[in-house]
């Protein structure tokens, strides 16, 4: 999958989808387990998963832009 996120469009829907669910699942982690940062309300959640969220898409997307596409072998 992570390959498919590298090689999709630079405005992709699907990189956007797994950014922002695998932001979710970070800040969960921290609000239950870890307690890095402190996430006691939803609108902190949410403030916090958009933040990272961001983060994650750009990265991907920079990702994708300077990736060279290897071409299947015919």
């Amino acid at each position: 999958m992570i390959e498919q996120l590298r090689t999709s469009p630079l405005l992709s829907v699907r990189r956007a989808v797994a950014a922002s669910i695998l932001a979710l699942l970070i800040n969960l982690s921290h609000m239950w387990v870890t307690h890095i940062i402190e996430i006691s309300t939803p609108e902190e959640l949410l403030a916090e998963t958009l933040i990272h969220g961001t983060g994650l898409y750009l990265a991907l997307t920079l990702m994708a832009l300077f990736t060279i596409p290897s071409k299947a072998p015919n």
